[in-house]
């Protein structure tokens, strides 16, 4: 049998008791401590997982063996956590963003080279397998060329996000699936912002991005009454939906041939669009994505999601909100 890995996990919010479920439920992990200022949390996770309970950080660090953690706090306390975990050799797994910042996020990048540590950033969309199985698609040249993405990410506000935006919280997971897809970043990017309900923090957008001749488009809110969370793209043979919540994919084949009209001009005729529905075996994303992180430790492999990828996520995030008027963190 091979060794477990010891993990824990830092913040114990909505995304937090996922982590430690998860965990709990992985052969290849041993859970052995939690961290949240709550006590009252700390005593039932400790109570429900066999695991020991803290409210002070640099305690748990001292006091446990540890090889990894997964650091599922509020954005802005990130680079200060992860710094203290890297500085103790001790791999991380932090949900996206990565920072609030970039320069901290490289700080936490050159730390992390130095000790000879992972990091990976938390963007769980790429673990969703329906996405995985639309990316294979698209690498094979089913769709063709990909001209344009189209994405929604809205719904009701979630009262446990205190200190993001619909950019950096939402849209962060759009714009990591676009470059992610079409092997690129951003070139030139557009966008209108607003706070329509949450005084203080913007709660709603729409962006566009350019990736050469290829265009991507996003709304994200937190005022739409329904959940959504879809992506189309059109290729030049054909167009795929993809509804991230249900990991259900349906692929629309091109039908059309090129002809000449009655004047002689060229045209294009289209006919019907053969339908294909994607056979998906449906897996929980986090669950993935922390099977990876171990993978990676234990085989000491760079995440699909390192360091340099969740920076890059970051800048075009914030080079929204730039480009939109929003004031960056401090």
């Amino acid at each position: 049998m091979q060794k477990q890995i010891k993990v824990a996990v830092i913040g114990l919010g909505n995304m937090g008791k996922h982590h430690v479920r998860n965990y709990s439920e992985l052969g290849d992990a041993h859970l052995v401590a939690v961290c949240d200022l709550q006590e009252n949390l700390t005593n039932e996770f400790e109570k429900k997982y066999n695991c020991k309970g803290y409210t002070n950080l640099t305690k748990m660090l001292e006091n446990e063996r540890i090889d990894a953690v997964s650091i599922t706090v509020p954005t802005a306390l990130h680079y200060p956590i992860a710094f203290e975990v890297i500085s103790k050799k001790i791999h991380v797994l932090i949900e996206k963003p990565i920072c609030d910042t970039v320069e901290k996020a490289e700080k936490l990048l050159k730390l992390a080279q130095t000790n000879h540590t992972i990091i990976m950033i938390g963007h769980i969309e790429r673990f969703n397998p329906a996405v995985q199985k639309l990316k294979e698609i698209i690498d094979n040249n089913e769709l063709g060329k990909v001209t344009s993405l189209i994405s929604r990410r809205v719904g009701a506000f979630p009262a446990q996000i205190k200190d993001a935006n619909v950019i950096i919280d939402l849209a962060v997971h759009d714009i990591d699936i676009f470059s992610y897809i079409l092997n690129k970043q951003p070139d030139t990017i557009y966008g209108n912002a607003g706070s329509a309900l949450i005084n203080g923090r913007e709660d709603y957008a729409e962006i566009m991005l350019t990736y050469g001749d290829q265009n991507g488009m996003m709304q994200v809110n937190w005022i739409t009454p329904i959940r959504i969370r879809k992506l189309s793209v059109t290729g030049t043979k054909g167009y795929a939906e993809l509804n991230y919540m249900t990991q259900e994919l349906t692929v629309y084949e091109s039908n059309y041939h090129e002809d000449h009209d009655d004047f002689g001009d060229f045209i294009i005729k289209f006919g019907n669009p053969t339908e294909h529905q994607i056979d998906i075996e449906k897996k929980e994303p986090l669950k993935e994505e922390l099977t990876h992180f171990l993978s990676c430790i234990k085989e000491n492999k760079q995440p699909l999601i390192h360091a340099k990828i969740g920076i890059q996520a970051l800048q075009t995030a914030l080079s929204i909100m730039d480009i939109i008027s929003i004031k960056k963190p401090a």
